[in-house]
């Protein structure tokens, strides 16, 4: 009895680990694209408060979650799709060896088909339809990045197998000629490295390599409610003089002295001190930045009753 609650809760200290670890990866690979998002509407928030930094927080956690379920997605598809690949990537794998002249290497064992990626796989397909209703190339790419984080998945797999295997034989008492070779080649160690670094080429490859990235991001930061599409607004003078008449509201209810418009796209809000927010001017994409005490959206405006 007392070997099995002992095996339960180090079984939970190491879930609790791995959570714990997975969350800080998220929120550190989302406070990094949010960081991109600021740079790519071409503005840095300033005059931040402690529930800017929550908020960030926030946007951090969106983004971290909807990119690891998109990874996920990707990787479902590699992987359902690995009846396929595994005889066309092995024969791929021979020719290279062949026509590079290389010598025989011991071939990484390609993952098996798994039915737990079966649902991710369906979900993540329904995904890729949308983003490429726009851009039919992000099909190409999509499916270019399963292959290759199958391919990837498939080694670190196989490198774990092999450091559980060795690490199995190395905890032996007896000494062996394979625990003395694995020794002086320090092969244990080389698998474990093989394996840690395959896992990050997983999590950070659909960066650089997914035409999708824009999407998520935006899809994220509409998440955490940063960006918004197709508001309607509120804006003061000045600042109410620089939007076109064109996306005026005449007949809106508006706040007194404030102006009313449609037609614009929220860019960023919540951090700092202003609003940016993007609209077409003369056929053109403007951008303008608006103090928050100067701009209000209907979810944070309550008309008197």
């Amino acid at each position: 009895m007392k070997t099995v609650i002992s095996s339960l809760e180090s079984t939970v200290e190491s879930l609790s680990k791995i959570a714990g670890a997975a969350f800080k990866f998220v929120v550190a690979v989302g406070g990094i694209c949010v960081i991109i998002y600021a740079m790519q509407v071409g503005h840095f928030p300033q005059g931040i408060s402690l529930g800017d930094g929550l908020l960030f927080l926030l946007a951090a956690a969106c983004f971290g979650g909807v990119y690891a379920l998109f990874v996920a997605f990707i990787l479902s598809l590699g992987i359902c799709l690995s009846p396929v690949l595994r005889p066309v990537l092995k024969l791929i794998f021979r020719l290279f060896d062949k026509v590079s002249g290389a010598p025989q290497r011991p071939m990484c064992k390609l993952a098996d088909f798994n039915w737990f990626s079966v649902p991710f796989f369906l979900i993540g397909l329904i995904f890729i339809l949308g983003l490429g209703v726009d851009d039919v190339f992000v099909y190409g790419v999509m499916l270019l990045l399963s292959i290759l984080l199958y391919v990837f998945y498939s080694i670190a797999m196989d490198a774990g197998e092999r450091y559980r295997s060795n690490a199995r034989l190395m905890s032996v008492a007896i000494e062996t000629p394979e625990k003395e070779r694995l020794l002086r080649a320090e092969q244990v160690e080389n698998f474990r490295n093989v394996q840690l670094v395959c896992i990050a080429t997983i999590a950070i490859m659909p960066l650089f390599v997914s035409g999708a990235f824009g999407y998520i991001l935006n899809d994220s930061m509409r998440l955490a409610q940063v960006r918004i599409e197709n508001p309607i607004i509120y804006a003061k003078a000045p600042y109410s003089t620089m939007l076109p008449n064109e996306l005026t509201i005449s007949d809106a209810r508006s706040p007194e002295g404030y102006t009313a418009y449609k037609g614009v796209t929220v860019l960023f809000k919540g951090f700092g001190s202003t609003t940016v927010v993007s609209f077409p001017d003369n056929g053109k994409p403007r951008q303008l930045d608006i103090p928050n005490e100067l701009i209000e959206l209907p979810h944070e405006f309550r008309l008197p009753t």
